[in-house]
């Protein structure tokens, strides 16, 4: 089987791309001339690679479909099963909302503690 080239991906992805190359490496967090270094890499780190999927807002999920599974396990890219309902994100919220007041309370209460003590 022959072995997928992600550098060059990446760079044909970039070209086809409405923004720059230029903006895209800036966008992305690295220099133009990383962008260039990483086009010829064609074991291309998946960590890197996902740095220019969030600057294109594209996740080459047609190009490299384990970079999508990748995207996944890494729980960055949300499959359809994975996206919450207005339920869940409410109910995530108020997890939240109750773990932050238990955390102030029991520091409250420290506070109190070493004032009385002191």
């Amino acid at each position: 089987m022959k072995s997928i080239h992600r550098g060059a991906i990446l760079h044909r992805v970039a070209k086809l791309h409405k923004k720059s190359i230029v903006q895209i490496s800036k966008d992305a967090g690295v220099d133009q001339s990383t962008f260039y270094y990483h086009k010829e890499q064609e074991d291309l780190p998946f960590e890197i690679l996902y740095k220019y999927a969030v600057a294109m807002d594209y996740y080459f999920s047609t190009e490299l479909p384990e970079f999508t599974e990748w995207l996944k396990d890494n729980k960055l890219f949300p499959s359809e099963e994975t996206k919450l309902t207005v339920e869940g994100l409410l109910k995530e919220r108020d997890y939240w909302k109750d773990k932050y007041y238990a955390l102030l309370e029991e520091h409250n209460n420290l506070i109190k503690e070493k004032y009385l003590k002191g």
